[in-house]
């Protein structure tokens, strides 16, 4: 009997790997079909914003069926969890096919902005017809929601889901970069080799680090007293702060050049001061980091429910009154918690941006390592 079952997980491990492997042949078929064949591309997008989109498995060098990749669909899914998070029990009542609706519903709304930009971005140099732009888009679009459904089928039936698919869109962009690490010079290579270790450490660093608050367990009769405390990491937010600002300035850029192309037909171009090629550009993407960064943090730590535990267990802090004194304590140290984790991540991201700007000759080296 232990044989036998021991022989049919394997044979279902083999049917998700050889499920997983069609989904990847039809990804990279997909990638191969151009959704505009008469002309050649603009490149006015930036190479960061290639790197961004080949992360989440889009591909801007060239558009394809596949270019807009996953990126509608884990931004939807990130906001989707971020809102239900506060009122968990809400969304434990929903069906899967109502959480999947309302996903798929905010999927094509982001993938229908960013289409739009793609098209009037990548397109802007090419005379043709607005019909046919929509065209493109409405091909883009179809493209990113077969993608979701084939990464949902994934799920099911195979292995790691949209995980996959994002690391063959990584792998292909690596590729493409030709970064030439020759020209950096032994004595720059090596600067730079303990800048990444340095920064490396630091985030390993925050990430083991907890602030705790110790506090008073009534329940806890034990002759042998504990210290119990309150542990919050100091970047609560982790790497979710990240991938929604930079999902949110991609769609911000989207959103504003959008709204341009509608009030000024004129204007085939796309504005250059939200791009990461300019300090006005990396600066507002900077300030919109740290506000995500620390809005997501204080969520995450939720010292609203938290005091409300407190109350309902009898626990206190000692020196604080349980109820409305403890809700502004818990408020009072998730602030500066949250600052300080934003504060952090903001300044370790900024400074290469900001490189960028001063040798921009290697600005695809820097990207990388971001």
């Amino acid at each position: 009997m232990k044989k036998y079952l021991k022989d049919y997980e394997y044979k279902i491990l083999y049917k998700r790997i050889i499920f997983t492997c069609w989904i990847l042949l039809i990804y990279i078929f997909g990638t191969h079909i151009p959704a505009i064949t008469t002309v050649r591309t603009y490149t006015a997008i930036s190479n960061f914003y290639k790197m961004t989109a080949a992360n989440v498995g889009g591909d801007y060098q060239a558009l394809n069926v596949f270019s807009l990749g996953l990126g509608p669909w884990l931004t939807a899914m990130i906001f989707m969890t971020l809102f239900y998070y506060r009122d968990s029990d809400r969304m434990m009542k929903q069906t899967r096919r109502e959480k999947s609706t309302k996903e798929r519903i905010f999927t094509l709304i982001l993938a229908l902005i960013q289409a739009y930009f793609v098209v009037f971005t990548l397109l802007s140099h090419v005379k043709i017809d607005h019909s046919e732009k929509w065209l493109i888009i409405l091909v883009l679009v179809t493209g990113a929601m077969i993608l979701v459904w084939l990464s949902d089928l994934n799920m099911r039936f195979g292995i790691a889901g949209p995980m996959p698919i994002v690391m063959i869109s990584i792998i292909r962009s690596i590729m493409r970069q030709n970064v030439a690490l020759s020209e950096l010079g032994p004595t720059l290579l090596i600067s730079a080799a303990l800048v990444l270790i340095i920064i490396l450490l630091v985030l390993i660093f925050i990430e083991i680090t907890e602030y705790r608050l110790p506090y008073l367990d009534v329940m806890d009769v034990s002759s042998r007293r504990e210290h119990t405390y309150l542990a919050w990491k100091l970047n609560p937010g982790g790497s979710i702060a990240i991938m929604i600002s930079f999902a949110a300035f991609f769609v911000l850029n989207s959103a504003v050049n959008l709204i341009v192309q509608f009030f000024n037909s004129k204007n085939n171009g796309v504005l250059n001061f939200l791009d990461f090629s300019t300090p006005i550009g990396i600066t507002i993407f900077l300030i919109l980091q740290l506000v995500l960064s620390y809005g997501i943090s204080r969520l995450i730590l939720d010292p609203k429910r938290k005091a409300k535990d407190f109350k309902k267990n009898g626990d206190f802090f000692p020196g604080v009154e349980p109820g409305k004194p403890t809700y502004h304590y818990l408020i009072h140290k998730a602030r500066r918690i949250s600052w300080i984790g934003a504060f952090i991540v903001t300044i370790i991201i900024g400074i290469p941006l900001y490189a960028t700007l001063l040798i921009p000759q290697f600005s695809k080296e820097i990207y990388l390592s971001v």
